[in-house]
């Protein structure tokens, strides 16, 4: 996004925005993060680091959340209700940060820019997801830009939501012929084995397949579907198209093991996998492609 300039306020949204990301990222991997109470000469336990982790940056945010409300024109009124957090006064707080003033990072463009990026790609499904410049479009200075597809905006290394996957698939693609891409769907929304054709083209509709496309994209699909059944056990392989989540021509090829629903309740919610196990799919599945094309 162009930003011609930064006014007060969009620094000090761009310094509370930062604490944010930064807090949120580490919330997040605690998570998954295994508790090291029963052996404390290896780690601190969860309880531990979490803790040190609010005392520390809860602070921090406080302090961000002040100037951006000083920068807003909030008087200490406004804030009256706030209740006093780990001793924080409001009304001092902002008369602190009058005196401060808000700091000027080095590159603000940059840092925004970032920020949209680390929102995007985290969004998932959120609608802000679906927003381009979602953090950018809240400044003063903003410059707002039309919606690009997100499967062009990918390879071009533009930041885009998890869900419309990776310039570089799991494995690699199997396919890059300079009419389509295949390789594997993003993993957190799709089982192992499950393929992504995509259009090297920018259309939208199976209307608009010129000549080349309308021929290939059969024996494309046909040419994968016996493979992903031998590398996944899969009985079925679900084919899926409707240009949704982005207007750029693309087909799902998904595989459904007997152990899962069938119809649409399986596309409803097809699993996921991890991408080393995407990755040990796509291993199998080139040597099954191998394999046909010995036979012939």
């Amino acid at each position: 996004m162009d930003l011609p300039y930064f006014t007060e306020s969009d620094l000090a949204r761009l310094a509370l925005s930062s604490q944010l990301q930064k807090l949120s990222d580490s919330l997040r991997l605690t998570v998954a993060e295994e508790d090291g109470s029963a052996a404390p000469d290896e780690s601190a336990g969860l309880v531990a680091k979490l803790w040190s982790l609010l005392a520390t940056e809860v602070p921090l945010l406080q302090e961000a959340i002040a100037s951006y409300a000083h920068t807003r024109n909030t008087t200490g009124h406004d804030l009256a209700d706030l209740p006093d957090v780990h001793g924080l006064n409001w009304q001092e707080a902002l008369a602190r940060q009058a005196a401060v003033g808000v700091g000027h990072p080095p590159d603000p463009a940059v840092q925004a820019a970032a920020l949209d990026a680390w929102y995007v790609q985290h969004a998932q499904v959120e609608p802000l997801g679906k927003v381009r410049d979602p953090f950018s479009r809240l400044l003063d200075g903003r410059a707002p830009r039309a919606e690009d597809c997100l499967i062009c905006g990918k390879y071009a290394g533009l930041p885009v939501p998890a869900w419309a996957g990776f310039p570089v698939p799991p494995g690699g693609h199997l396919v890059d012929d300079g009419t389509w891409r295949v390789g594997h769907g993003p993993t957190p929304y799709w089982p192992a084995g499950t393929l992504l054709i995509e259009s090297r083209r920018h259309f939208v509709d199976f209307a608009d397949l010129d000549t080349e496309e309308a021929a290939s994209i059969g024996p494309l699909i046909r040419r994968f579907t016996g493979p992903i059944k031998a590398a996944t056990g899969a009985s079925r392989v679900h084919v899926f198209s409707c240009m949704e989540g982005t207007r750029h021509f693309h087909v799902w090829l998904v595989p459904r093991t007997d152990d899962k629903p069938a119809g649409r309740t399986f596309i409803a919610d097809p699993g996921y996998c991890t991408p080393a196990e995407a990755e040990d799919v796509i291993d199998r599945l080139r040597k099954a492609l191998g394999r046909m094309a010995a036979d012939r």
